[in-house]
């Protein structure tokens, strides 16, 4: 059996996650469908397939709950030694329950019969169960792989903001180290704030830090574009206990910044809304548009589809972006799941 970056802990994060305890039931009940059902058995076939799917499931429960207790001691050694164990645990229920199941339900009595029910039961369980992890095991790895590939691409997103709020943030405090001390060095500690964020890329965050992030990142472009730069914070008085990605909120109102505010001589003022319902969080961002804003700035669609994508990766394409242009007004709209956070 190959091993994979994380040998240690791989069969049983494969066994015991839902997907593998309902896959060991479904593959013990198709066998014992096959078994009822074989030809040349003069028994009742229902009652045949009822005491074959208890004996099953019995041996398989009470050897995964056997491992299940025993893994933080199994988690510690290597994969032989878990597979080891994994196979004698299942071996020796199948015995135990083998002798059980001969006496009280398949009348066996005699002492060559029992020995050949229990062992060509112990070769069927030790062949089913061979292969029952080999695939769950090459299923794992495969999911696991697809979290990486995701999981990078995700990293990548985010490394496409870094640069720009970085750069002009880095521009605003040099700017003021000229003309105020202590706001350059407000603006410093913004601006660590901001990176530290960045660095956590993909990463999620309480909503009450990000709103608080925004407003650093706000307070740095306040600096630089002084009273043109205005916000109206429409959220409620008290926030609800919720994650999102790290990065959601600010990159929306530097892209108001950049497309409403910077190309403006006059400046504008920028709504951010957040409305909380039962299973989403509602965030819209709405920022007036100018003929000066349509020429210096033709687009902006880049930005707003790298959060797209990032927020398509993180909530497996749940959560929703939407855009629209109508009457001078700008308005961005992302609608989030409340119950749903990445496992990435």
């Amino acid at each position: 059996m190959s091993k994979s970056p994380q040998v240690d802990g791989l069969l049983f994060s494969a066994l015991f996650n839902e997907r593998g305890v309902l896959a060991s039931l479904v593959v013990s009940q198709v066998v014992a469908i096959v078994l009822a059902f074989a030809p040349n058995v003069e028994d009742d076939i229902w009652l045949r397939l009822g005491i074959i799917s208890l004996f099953l499931h019995l041996i398989v429960l009470v050897s995964t709950s056997s491992l299940y207790f025993c893994r933080f001691f199994l988690q510690k050694r290597t994969q032989t030694f878990q597979l080891s164990v994994f196979f004698v645990l299942f071996l020796l229920f199948t015995c135990i329950f083998s002798i059980l199941f001969s006496h009280f339900a398949f009348d066996i009595d005699d002492t060559n019969s029992l020995i050949y029910f229990t062992l060509r039961n112990c070769i069927i369980v030790a062949l089913l169960a061979a292969l029952f992890v080999q695939f769950l095991l090459i299923h794992f790895e495969k999911e696991q792989q697809t979290k990486a590939l995701a999981r990078a691409e995700l990293d990548a997103l985010q490394a496409r903001i870094r640069p720009h709020f970085l750069y002009n943030s880095l521009n605003t405090a040099a700017e003021l180290t000229h003309h105020d001390a202590t706001a350059a060095e407000q603006a410093i500690l913004a601006l660590a704030a901001l990176s530290q964020a960045a660095m956590r890329s993909g990463q999620s965050v309480p909503l009450e830090d990000e709103i608080t992030l925004s407003k650093q990142y706000v307070a740095l472009e306040t600096w630089r574009f002084s009273s043109r730069l205005k916000l109206d914070w429409q959220i409620p008085n008290e926030l609800p206990a919720l994650n999102i990605p790290c990065l959601t909120l600010q990159p929306l109102i530097e892209n108001a910044v950049c497309h409403g505010v910077e190309p403006s001589e006059t400046g504008a003022v920028i709504k951010v809304e957040l409305h909380v319902t039962s299973g989403y969080l509602t965030i819209i961002v709405t920022n007036p548009i100018t003929a000066a804003t349509s020429k210096t700035r033709p687009s902006n669609g880049m930005a707003l589809e790298n959060i797209r994508q990032r927020l398509n990766i993180y909530y497996k394409g749940k959560a929703q972006l939407t855009i629209a242009n109508k009457n001078g007004v700008f308005r961005v709209k992302v609608v989030i799941p409340k119950h749903i956070e990445s496992q990435l």
